[in-house]
């Protein structure tokens, strides 16, 4: 009875959902949204709300969908009202005459990639990041660090990888420049050794032996085998899954 009832309170607690969309939200998206509720809900005993924060350029704002007897539904935020330019030159001009900017100001910061306005969303991204960096006290390095999280992940959506690279050059000097540098690092690290893994599957397509293959390429016979194993155990895998096998390993 007390554990009905202690399972009874758990499922009074309310998990909220962010859900990014820079399209039109489709019947594929609700349909993901639904699953990852109903996975989130059952696993830790919760409910679920999702909110889809919608770019001003979304045109079509589909928020239910109806399949059987059942209609499932989300909540729809659209940004087109709120202008970017004018909240950024705001912010801007305030930090100039040196008066220092709230908390609330500064979340509204990461949400100007989906307002409306005619600054390329780049550009909003990078002056978003440099009215952060300049915040003084307002907040706590840990809410920073997860606002730069934010908005990094807007940029990965919204920017392509010239414009990103921008952005992680304005990150260079933060805990999140730190794990994306480190992450391209293992990235490069998984190429590297996915081009080896390559020549070795096509050496032994050839007929060569393990041991050929080792005085070829001048590597340990060990190491050849465990590539050929990982090849043999899986022939679908790619040389970059094998490659990401290894390095997890090693």
């Amino acid at each position: 009875m007390e554990k009905e009832k202690q399972k009874e309170k758990q499922t009074e607690v309310t998990e909220i959902h962010l859900e990014f969309e820079s399209d039109a939200v489709t019947d594929d998206d609700l349909r993901r949204f639904r699953e990852y509720e109903a996975a989130t809900s059952r696993t830790f005993h919760v409910a679920v709300i999702t909110y889809v924060i919608c770019s001003s350029k979304v045109k079509r704002l589909k928020a239910a969908l109806a399949e059987g007897i059942n209609v499932y539904h989300v909540k729809i935020i659209r940004l087109k009202d709120d202008d970017a330019d004018q909240l950024l030159s705001g912010l801007e001009e305030k930090q100039k005459q040196g008066i220092p900017l709230e908390k609330a100001e500064l979340v509204s910061l990461l949400l100007t990639p989906l307002m409306s306005g005619s600054m390329e969303i780049g550009d909003r991204i990078i002056k978003s990041f440099g009215i952060l960096k300049k915040s003084g006290d307002a907040v706590t390095e840990m809410e920073l660090e997860k606002m730069y999280a934010v908005l990094y992940t807007l940029a990965d959506k919204f920017l392509s990888e010239k414009e990103l690279n921008r952005v992680k050059e304005m990150l260079a000097m933060t805990k999140l420049g730190t794990m994306l540098f480190n992450d391209g690092k293992a990235e490069g690290r998984a190429e590297g050794k996915a081009e080896l893994v390559a020549i070795i599957r096509k050496k032994r397509k050839k007929g060569h032996n393990i041991s050929d293959i080792a005085k070829a390429l001048e590597l340990d016979m060990v190491y050849v085998k465990e590539v050929a194993d990982l090849i043999d155990e899986d022939p679908a895998r790619t040389d970059l899954q094998v490659a990401e096998i290894l390095i997890s390993q090693s």
